[in-house]
């Protein structure tokens, strides 16, 4: 082999050997979804919204009140606007037996019951706890009226980041349970 072909050969397996392998996370998969309830109403959800630590696929721990740190090795699989979205969906679909639940704007000729909108304002662990603070608004195309929810919640976790993902898909299902239960008043 030449030699001017060993240098970028030999550069390439150093920085290959020295790379740490990442790994990936998501939340959703493992929610315990019952259906004691059939709502067949269409109903809409808008993308949740989520902070800017959520936004990127770097997972985040909070380590003081001011300051939260960039877990290197653990990356989302997906962006999280984008994941709680479709969990959201999901779960509507599977908790109300409905198959009328889908992402707004949808084209289709046929009037929702119901908008959903969620706006995700802190969902980060922190010490021994995940936090996850939001508001919700339900909007009844019906009657022309919206009902708008704060919520709030805390779910024990520690320092292993499995742990942490088992506690945000509780805290998040909390949420979900809570919108649901909304939407059949």
């Amino acid at each position: 082999m030449q030699k001017s072909l060993l240098i970028p050969i030999f550069t390439l397996l150093l920085l290959m050997g020295g790379c740490t392998p990442k790994r990936y996370y998501t939340l959703g998969n493992n929610l315990d979804i019952t259906q004691k309830i059939t709502y067949r109403k269409p109903i809409d959800v808008v993308t949740v919204n989520v902070p800017k630590y959520l936004q990127d696929l770097i997972l985040v721990r909070q380590i003081t009140p001011y300051q939260v740190e960039l877990l290197d090795k653990a990356r989302w699989l997906t962006p999280m606007k984008k994941r709680l979205t479709n969990v959201l969906i999901n779960y509507l679909q599977k908790s109300l037996n409905n198959p009328n639940v889908h992402l707004y704007p949808w084209n289709a000729n046929r009037k929702a019951d119901k908008r959903v909108e969620v706006t995700i304002k802190r969902f980060i662990a922190y010490k021994d706890k995940v936090y996850l603070d939001a508001d919700y608004k339900i909007y009844d195309y019906n009657t022309k009226k919206s009902i708008t929810k704060l919520f709030s919640t805390k779910v024990e976790t520690d320092k292993k980041i499995d742990s942490m993902m088992e506690s945000m898909e509780k805290a998040y299902q909390q949420l979900l349970e809570e919108i649901k239960t909304e939407i059949v008043k």
